[in-house]
């Protein structure tokens, strides 16, 4: 299934500019490992009737580049920062600060995002600036149950399907961990979290975070611990705590809210 009006700018990186695209107006969308463009879809939509003047970044997310060294990861993610630049560019030549929202779903979509931001700082040696951050099912804590939850998410649960992933995913696991061990990396939840609170990054103080207490995947209590964080650090900041959604799919449950959160983080109110 094609998405719908974007152009391809490089694997698992597209970019939609709507005919009355306003300066400055951009949506940075990182999506879940595996999300099926149907599922997508449902917000990008949603983005375009909040904000329809704003271009709309989109993220894609697969595991075969979330077992990547982060190195790696950062070179894939480079031309997601050509239309950022160039944007940043027209706002600064028009006299019109930017507008861009960043909206970022499970591991998948955190990590899509800090590497970008990564990327964006090196080259611009400035933090990107930001009307605020939407978390969903998002951040959580760091651990190998939990990493392994997450992977298991963007694969089939029937069987034999399930067996053999649960096998790929311990594998790979067991060789993430080991390089952590061993100080090649940062282990990857406690990089993103961080990350996404990181001025040197980030340009913005407003971040509000959607989750639920019945996630599988990420537990409700590390997305509020993470809250807290973002609090204690001066950040204005709104928690939506559903109390029977899954993982990634809160939109479905209650559209108004997802709406409404939107709106409150666009128009830049107080958290």
């Amino acid at each position: 299934m094609a998405l719908n009006g974007f152009s391809k700018l490089a694997p698992d990186i597209y970019l939609y500019t709507p005919q009355d695209a306003e300066t400055g107006h951009l949506v940075i969308l990182g999506t879940w490992m595996g999300a099926a463009n149907k599922y997508i879809e449902k917000y990008i939509d949603l983005h375009k009737k909040q904000m329809p003047t704003a271009s709309i970044l989109l993220l894609k997310s697969q595991v075969s580049s979330m077992i990547r060294p982060y190195t790696k990861q950062q070179q894939a993610i480079e031309p997601a920062m050509s239309p950022v630049l160039s944007l940043l560019a027209q706002s600064n030549s028009s006299n019109v600060p930017p507008r861009i929202f960043l909206h970022i779903f499970s591991n998948g979509g955190i990590n899509s995002a800090t590497h970008l931001l990564i990327d964006l700082e090196r080259k611009r040696k400035a933090p990107l600036p930001l009307v605020g951050i939407l978390c969903d099912s998002v951040p959580t804590g760091a651990g190998y149950w939990k990493t392994y939850n997450a992977f298991m998410y963007s694969f089939p649960a029937r069987f034999p399907a399930s067996i053999a992933a649960s096998t790929a995913v311990h594998t790979l696991l067991i060789l993430l961990f080991l390089s952590v061990a061993m100080g090649r990396y940062e282990n990857p939840e406690d990089f993103w979290r961080k990350a996404i609170l990181d001025t040197k990054l980030i340009d913005s103080k407003r971040i509000c975070y959607v989750a639920s207490k019945a996630d599988k995947q990420t537990d409700w209590r590390d997305v509020v611990a993470h809250a807290e964080m973002a609090r204690a650090k001066g950040w204005g900041v709104k928690k939506v705590i559903l109390e029977d959604t899954p993982h990634c799919n809160h939109l479905k449950k209650d559209p108004q809210m997802y709406y409404d959160v939107l709106e409150l983080m666009w128009t830049e109110a107080k958290l």
